[in-house]
């Protein structure tokens, strides 16, 4: 990834960066669902990935360093986000970001606020399928 950090991104660094986002960055493209729901405009993802790796926010395989960061760039505002339990119930102005679990599989999607999916970055996963809510990832607007 460090030919695509400080630079002009490439059709090849583009490539590598969807690649990166198809196999390991549900949380991220999560983000960006919300973001785009919150703001009613596209958001590319392959350069918020990129804006959020030169931050580092993310990782080199999409891992969320600063997720509340991540949303505060594409969304505008400040943003908070704290770990909670399955049971939990999101409050007014709270977005959930749900933690599912098959087996070694871990996927994130976005939650409609009473634990179901509203927006599988997979379309249809076999982690949502099969598996189980683990945790949830509240985010709030400061």
């Amino acid at each position: 990834m460090k030919e695509t950090m400080g630079g002009a991104v490439t059709n090849e660094s583009r490539q590598k960066v969807m690649k990166i986002l198809g196999e390991c960055g549900c949380y991220f493209l999560s983000l960006v669902q919300v973001a785009e729901r919150l703001t009613g405009k596209r958001i590319d993802a392959v350069e918020a990935y990129l804006d959020a790796l030169i931050k580092k926010r993310t990782d080199g395989e999409a891992t969320m360093l600063d997720p509340a960061a991540v949303l505060s760039a594409m969304a505008g505002g400040i943003w908070t986000v704290r770990k909670e339990t399955p049971d939990y119930v999101p409050r007014d102005g709270e977005t959930e970001v749900l933690v599912f679990q098959n087996g070694a599989y871990t996927h994130f999607v976005l939650g409609n606020g009473a634990g179901g999916v509203l927006y599988d970055p997979l379309g249809n996963s076999n982690t949502v399928a099969h598996g189980r809510i683990i945790g949830k990832r509240i985010f709030a607007r400061v």
